[in-house]
């Protein structure tokens, strides 16, 4: 495989494909959310003719396109940073999100989804995001010796999340609902975790390529680092409920995979310590690059506590865990997708970064205010149920839960600020100077072996 000696992305040129896609999707996730929101405080709301089991499938079918069409759309960007157009699956991506949103919208609103946690959509639709993420793979895997000399570990990242995102789905999907309750959960609880590990993996690697320097990203970390992150995403399905009927040996597992989160935790703190500039940069996306770095303490420190099993007993199944889910999702995924998308051409650009700044700043305060607001709910509900039974927290759990509308639609005017900023952020007018260009795509990365010791940073 030869890449192109084409220049990457200039002025004038049309929005990274897919970008429009990931876009309207999340458009979508918002506005259901906020429909959620409304109706987690008043239940009653609307109930006839828009209840709950529907808007509830729409929203995670909003958010699980969102993320995959995000990491073809960043996929995109990094193979023509690189100078080799990963050309068939710009193609496909919006097409097959579309496929995936309106159908599976239509499709839950006749009552014909699957019925599935988050799986929503009929099963016969998952050619769709299992295709899309099969095609995210084979493009990352060919061409990853080209990713290596852009940032190792960052293509490493991605490599692993491409490989683990549809394997966890396709791990779902052939889960059968016919065989004993207990199993059919533990395959639902460890498959949409490997998914979901993969989308996270996938876009944390993507968020070092579409940013570090060619040639000048960190090289890959130690052997031990990679075996303590393997045993971590693959043995941590039983904290999701420790009170079920799996055998002890995989609860114990579970929870030493969880704890070895911790390695994580320790290391990211380090990271944003040593990382914080001294100044602001001149770079527009700065703003949501620093967001991202400090949800993804929240989602790692949040998800470890909520693995110990006294806390998990008290807070499973409550406002706790979607209080967790959020913080990750769109403190740290979206504000990947959006930087990877805005900063396709990074360019020093004031009113950019003014305008980005205050929309992740608006949007920052708001997701703290909804996270907590959650955390509060959850922990009233995990707390009253002990002793109570379902009338009795209900109320108590609704009160809680009053403002939520309120912040969940300024948390959708700030996003959608942002996404309109994404829509935006490559001129398509085709007149200006080019943006920055790479005439000649970096040499191949150096041995995919890891290093000895840590790298650098």
């Amino acid at each position: 495989m030869t890449p192109s000696t084409a220049p990457s992305f200039r002025r004038g040129d049309p929005s990274p494909a897919g970008a429009r896609a990931t876009l309207l999707s999340l458009g979508w996730t918002l506005a259901t959310g906020v429909v959620v929101a409304v109706k987690s405080a008043a239940p009653g709301l609307g109930v006839q003719w828009l209840p709950m089991q529907v808007v509830q499938p729409w929203h995670t079918l909003g958010a699980i396109a969102m993320l995959v069409a995000g990491v073809a759309t960043l996929v995109g960007v990094v193979c023509r940073r690189i100078g080799s157009p990963a050309t068939i699956l710009e193609r496909l991506v919006t097409p097959t999100t579309a496929t995936l949103v309106l159908a599976g919208a239509i499709a839950i609103a006749l009552g014909q989804g699957s019925g599935l946690e988050y799986l929503v959509w009929p099963r016969g639709l998952s050619f769709a995001p299992v295709g899309l993420l099969v095609l995210i793979a084979w493009s990352v895997w060919r061409r990853l010796d080209w990713l290596c000399g852009i940032s190792p570990e960052g293509a490493w990242l991605l490599v692993m999340g491409a490989t683990l995102a549809p394997l966890g789905m396709i791990e779902r999907l052939l889960g059968s609902e016919l065989i004993e309750p207990t199993r059919a959960l533990m395959i639902e609880w460890h498959a949409m975790d490997t998914a979901f590990a993969g989308l996270n993996t996938a876009l944390y690697g993507l968020g070092i390529l579409c940013t570090a320097p060619v040639g000048g990203g960190r090289g890959l970390r130690s052997r031990g680092l990679y075996v303590v992150a393997v045993v971590a995403l693959l043995s941590t399905f039983g904290h999701h409920h420790y009170g079920s009927g799996q055998p002890s040996l995989l609860k114990w597992t579970a929870l030493g995979g969880s704890l070895l989160g911790m390695v994580s935790f320790a290391r990211h703190i380090r990271v944003l310590r040593r990382a914080r500039p001294a100044r602001r940069s001149q770079v527009p996306t700065e703003p949501l690059e620093h967001a991202a770095g400090a949800w993804t303490l929240f989602a790692v420190g949040s998800g470890v506590l909520l693995a110990v099993p006294p806390v998990n007993h008290i807070l499973h199944g409550t406002h706790a865990i979607v209080a967790h889910a959020m913080g990750a999702i769109i403190g740290v995924n979206v504000a990947v997708i959006m930087s990877g998308i805005i900063g396709v051409d990074r360019r020093h650009d004031p009113a950019l970064q003014r305008a980005v700044r205050r929309a992740t700043g608006l949007m920052q305060v708001a997701l703290v205010l909804i996270v907590l607001d959650l955390a509060a709910a959850g922990l009233c509900r995990g707390i009253w149920r002990i002793d109570g039974t379902h009338r009795d927290h209900q109320p108590i759990v609704r009160a809680v839960l009053v403002p939520l509308p309120l912040l969940g639609l300024w948390l959708s005017v700030a996003m959608a600020r942002l996404g309109w900023l994404a829509w935006n952020a490559v001129p398509r007018d085709g007149r200006g100077a080019e943006g920055p260009a790479s005439p000649t795509p970096p040499a191949p990365g150096p041995s995919m072996q890891p290093e000895r010791g840590e790298s650098q940073g």
